[in-house]
């Protein structure tokens, strides 16, 4: 449903008038539903093709009315594929509809929807002896053995649970989770900590925990509900920083593509260390940024951060590289920009992450000055 007030953000981003913050409410909205960015499409349409009139002043609150209740009242009609071909009567100054044409960005959609789905959950898991076990989606209530005593178990969840083996020798040996592009994955470790694992990441984990430690490493992004443990603190490496817990929720993005290492804090404490020497105590609510032998913390609203582990995109005022990366991991897609300053650009909103590519360009496009087009394989990013 909309409201007035969405109406009037509407209108107002058409007139170009729209504040900063008006700019992110409008655009979480569009992000709610495809159907708000359909309307959003729609009515634009009606403003451009107005536009054409030489001394017609459009009238786009009265255009957005009959949208609006075409939307509301045909909602049977809403769900099929067609296309409202606009005729505009500029002497009477009626709006109607007619539909059956080929809909307006159908063969743009149809490109997207050849390869830019979103995968589901799918990993590897590969164990200190090199045995790699495919994770597909089709193994549930499944226990796969390793080494010693050492098992994977996946439950009807598809939770991963890892059970660790106690070895005779000195020699600490790691297995891994492999999260390619266009999959996540979540894991349950032997001391009852659950790590939710982004697209293009990898945890390793030791064999089995020390009796004084539990030490894991990162590569990519991975979010932790660490069960507390007094005696033996959490340890998260990266290649730049050092991560020491005793029970807390965290989200951890260390990329190399990248080049900074994020850690936000959800709830508890963290103590974040880099080769340097230098070190910083977060509270709930911050985010230590590492960068080189620099660390520095600022406020953050970690419910944009951790969106991805319940399934959606949220972006706060964020770069357009930053969203293009996002894009990368989860779709599996290349993606290059004409000009690189558009990769300046920012841009707030959201959209469920498992929704079509497609959806997703839509919104950034419809609030954004840049086009994104299909060459081959490629996406290419350019200025409207």
């Amino acid at each position: 449903m909309m409201d007035d007030k969405i109406e009037e953000l509407l209108v107002k981003k058409l007139d170009e008038g729209l504040s900063d913050s008006e700019e992110r409410e409008l655009n979480v909205w569009l992000g709610e539903s495809w159907e708000h960015a359909v309307i959003f499409k729609e009515m634009r349409e009606v403003r451009l093709w107005m536009d054409t009139g030489k001394s017609y002043n459009p009238d786009v609150k009265s255009g957005f009315k009959k949208i609006r209740w075409r939307y509301r009242h045909e909602r049977m009609i809403r769900r099929m594929r067609y296309a409202a071909v606009l005729i505009v009567c500029l002497t009477a100054g009626v709006l109607f509809w007619e539909y059956g044409s080929e809909p307006v960005g159908e063969k743009k959609d149809l490109v997207f929807d050849e390869f830019s789905r979103p995968s589901t959950q799918q990993a590897f898991f590969v164990w200190a002896d090199g045995t790699r076990v495919a994770l597909s989606k089709e193994i549930k209530d499944t226990l796969i053995s390793g080494e010693g005593a050492a098992s994977l178990q996946i439950d009807s969840n598809r939770m991963l649970h890892y059970k660790g083996n106690v070895r005779q020798d000195s020699v600490k040996r790691f297995n891994q989770l492999i999260v390619p592009n266009g999959g996540e994955y979540r894991m349950l470790l032997e001391d009852g900590t659950i790590v939710w694992v982004n697209s293009a990441s990898t945890v390793e984990i030791p064999e089995h925990f020390d009796d004084s430690e539990r030490r894991i490493r990162l590569k990519g992004e991975a979010y932790f509900e660490v069960r507390p443990d007094a005696t033996r603190p959490f340890y998260v490496e990266t290649e730049q920083v050092c991560i020491q817990v005793l029970g807390t929720k965290f989200n951890m993005s260390a990329y190399q593509d990248d080049l900074r290492v994020m850690t936000t804090l959800v709830n508890g404490s963290v103590c974040v260390s880099n080769s340097g020497g230098k070190q910083v105590i977060l509270e709930p609510g911050e985010q230590a940024v590492a960068f080189g032998e620099e660390i520095s913390v600022k406020k953050v609203d970690p419910t944009s951060v951790i969106s991805w582990v319940e399934g959606r995109f949220k972006f706060e005022n964020a770069r357009l590289e930053d969203i293009v990366k996002q894009i990368i991991r989860w779709y599996d897609v290349s993606v290059y920009f004409e000009n690189e300053n558009l990769k300046d650009i920012h841009f707030s909103g959201g959209m469920l992450k498992f929704r079509p590519l497609k959806d997703l360009v839509e919104m950034i496009e419809l609030s954004s000055p840049v086009r994104f087009t299909m060459e081959g394989k490629k996406i290419i990013i350019s200025k409207k």
